[in-house]
């Protein structure tokens, strides 16, 4: 069991953050992709270190931002090489 705060954050709250974290409008494509992988990674993170007590809502917005920002440049960097 965590002791981290429960995630009670809903998906159009944590977009709205998300995207004024940076500063722009995320695709919804692309959104539902960074939303679900974020919200993963930071389930595995709070299960394989369960006395973290940081990974709350205000960490997932941080770790969705990133996330989006991960997969724009990877889809990016796609474009450019094909």
């Amino acid at each position: 069991m965590s002791k981290s705060p429960p995630i009670t954050i809903t998906s159009e709250e944590l977009r709205n953050r998300a995207e004024a974290s940076l500063g722009a409008r995320i695709p919804g494509d692309l959104w539902d992709q960074a939303e679900k992988l974020a919200r993963h990674k930071l389930d595995l993170y709070r299960q394989r270190q369960p006395g973290t007590t940081y990974y709350d809502n205000e960490y997932l917005v941080l770790l969705t931002a990133d996330t989006v920002r991960e997969a724009a440049f990877s889809l990016l960097t796609i474009a450019r090489a094909m």
